[in-house]
């Protein structure tokens, strides 16, 4: 880059680190993309090496500004959802493994009370379930029952990936963390934009253990680094900041290792049965979104063949299906004990025709949400995002079943890029170059067969 960057970014992902600086135009370059480390998992359990991770961040941010006088630069931070650490406050030494979103091992806790699940639901516009922190952390205080008063005194803090690395980083104690992040703990109330004395009495949380709740962007917060922490923002909202305009009506989907579904509803909180409510930020006028989630992607499509995959004119296994989330069925149907299956007649087929029936099934489920979030009414534009959206199955194959047309994002690192744009201060309705797909000939049998694939699943 001849002039200098406006911002530097950090992408935590599930399976990749990426960092990168967003030039003078408001373009992303990616100057670092590292394995994350490794889950591991023990049955319900799946963790990681919270150490680990501060490690990657460090080399990942020393990578992309290496060339570049770091001094001042704004640092925005885009981070997966619901993972989280206890450390202690002293030593910042982490004393429990990075619990992943992906860990089940609050199950019985969240079956133990799912009384609450009444007012808990319109509440925080999320359902009680073990993938998010609160549960877990209510299940992991009752077997370790000193904890709480750690917590309770301060000595011991609480927080997610985020909020533990600006800890780390900064020269301030207190851990900090957004609205975005906080409201998927299950322990904030979106509404207010605050932590909820409700939900903090039923998971058994200390309110002196938790994170100062600060503005998404707008911050200044000096770094021992030499970078200046001016947002961070869950990974979903930096992915709608990077691409939603104001005053339109768009649907964006986001595929990567999970497939997210987003449709704003502005300055509404809509909880909606079978569907995610909540802030893409806090500080400042709220926005709020709809969320359909689906739990599988292209790490499902990916094990069964490398890509790309092409749409066939006719469909060459007609009774293949595929039902594509592999940690428990996401929206609209929330069942844990669903697991990723394929259908009698897929099983036997080549590895690089399953990958195309995988692929069908998460646009299939793609199609369940997209006509729920617009049975009031319809968007006017459809978004594709992510990793997968790049492979053309996907584009044609959405644009097909939808009966439009679709736009593909050309720039792969959405929420790499929305937390630059944050940090940097830039609008929201800074152009994004796109690819317009349009629904192919001949793609009927898609459709047809979307509708046997309901049958199919049930």
């Amino acid at each position: 880059m001849s002039d200098r960057p406006r911002a530097v970014a950090l992408d935590l992902g599930t399976t990749r680190v990426k960092a990168g600086l967003l030039d003078a135009a408001g373009r992303m370059e990616v100057r670092a993309s590292l394995p994350a480390p490794p889950l591991e998992v023990r049955g319900a359990e799946v963790t990681s090496d919270a150490d680990a991770w501060l490690r990657v961040a460090e080399a990942a941010l020393a990578a992309a500004i290496a060339p570049t006088p770091s001094a001042s630069l704004p640092l925005g931070l885009s981070c997966q959802r619901s993972s989280f650490l206890l450390w202690e406050a002293t030593t910042g030494r982490p004393r429990t493994p990075l619990v992943s979103w992906q860990d089940r091992s609050a199950a019985a806790w969240c079956r133990a009370h799912v009384e609450a699940e009444s007012w808990l639901r319109p509440l925080t516009g999320l359902h009680l379930s073990p993938h998010y922190a609160g549960p877990k952390l209510a299940a992991l205080l009752e077997r370790h029952s000193g904890w709480r008063a750690e917590l309770a005194s301060g000595a011991l803090r609480f927080g997610t990936l985020e909020s533990f690395l600006i800890g780390s980083w900064s020269s301030d104690s207190t851990p900090v963390t957004d609205l975005s992040m906080a409201a998927r703990t299950l322990l904030a109330d979106p509404l207010q934009g605050s932590w909820s004395p409700r939900l903090l009495q039923l998971f058994g949380v200390p309110a002196a253990a938790l994170p100062r709740l600060v503005p998404t962007a707008g911050r200044d917060d000096e770094l021992a680094n030499g970078l200046r922490c001016a947002a961070s923002v869950a990974d979903q909202a930096a992915a709608a900041h990077a691409l939603f305009t104001t005053g339109r009506e768009e649907l964006l989907v986001n595929l990567g290792t999970g497939g997210f579904v987003l449709r704003s509803t502005g300055d509404r909180f809509l909880p909606r049965v079978g569907y995610l409510s909540g802030p893409l930020r806090g500080g400042g006028t709220p926005l709020f979104a709809l969320e359909g989630t689906i739990n599988g992607g292209a790490r499902e499509a990916d094990a069964q063949a490398a890509g790309p995959t092409l749409l066939p004119a006719v469909d060459p296994s007609p009774e293949a299906y595929c039902f594509p989330d592999a940690s428990g069925a996401g929206a609209p149907r929330w069942d844990p004990a669903a697991r990723f299956s394929l259908s009698e007649e897929a099983r036997p087929l080549p590895a690089i025709d399953r990958r195309r029936v995988v692929m069908e099934g998460l646009v299939f489920r793609i199609r369940e949400i997209s006509d729920d979030l617009q049975r009031e009414s319809a968007v006017d534009r459809v978004l594709l995002s992510g990793g997968l959206a790049h492979d053309p199955f996907v584009g044609a194959a959405l644009a097909a079943c939808l009966e439009r047309d679709i736009e593909v994002v050309l720039d792969g690192e959405t929420s790499l890029l929305g937390a630059a744009r944050l940090a940097a201060g830039v609008e929201p309705e800074a152009p994004v170059e796109t690819r317009r797909v349009p629904a192919p000939e001949g793609s009927h049998w898609l459709r047809a067969k979307y509708q046997r694939w309901r049958s199919w699943i049930g």
